[in-house]
């Protein structure tokens, strides 16, 4: 039986949830609500989920560090299996991408052996379900400006600046 366990703490963003399934992250999220209704949402979504804020103390202190303007390297086990293949790939393809560099759709798709493939790669992009560990907000469009996020363009703006990257932004 697969082991579920989730924590939420407070951030400069807001509420961050982490949930994990045998111990590889599956879902981070942000959140501007009270602790209480993120957890009575994790609980409706993952209703076999225990609470464990023990079992992230390594990625609570990563991301605490990160959003405090240090580099970090979130070199933790995450699952994107329950994503369709192509959106695996890409979500592989951005772990690539270095703290404080960016990439483009188009090149991501290019990388991948898909050259046409910008906007497939967006919406694979837009499926993340583990946004800031998965680096998505360093995924721009060709034309240099800022494209979308899933946790809004205002959060990736500040994501950008922590690593000093945000004047690259047309």
């Amino acid at each position: 039986m697969d082991s579920i366990e989730y924590t939420s703490f407070e951030s400069s963003l807001g509420v961050i949830s982490v949930v994990s399934k045998n111990n590889r992250i599956i879902a981070l999220d942000l959140n501007s609500v009270h602790p209480y209704q993120v957890e009575k949402y994790l609980l409706t979504r993952y209703p076999d989920a225990v609470e464990s804020p023990r079992s992230f103390k390594t990625i609570r202190l990563l991301l605490d560090r990160y959003l405090r303007g240090e580099k970090v390297d979130f070199d933790v086990d995450v699952d994107t299996s329950g994503l369709n293949p192509f959106t695996c790939r890409v979500l592989a393809e951005l772990r690539k991408i270095p703290y404080g560099e960016l990439a483009s759709y188009l090149s991501i798709g290019k990388r991948l052996g898909y050259p046409m493939a910008a906007r497939a790669v967006g919406q694979a992009v837009k499926r993340n379900p583990i946004p800031i560990i998965i680096p998505c907000h360093r995924v721009i469009r060709d034309d240099g400006s800022l494209g979308g996020f899933s946790l809004g363009k205002q959060v990736k703006k500040r994501l950008l600046s922590l690593e000093g990257i945000l004047d690259r932004i047309k």
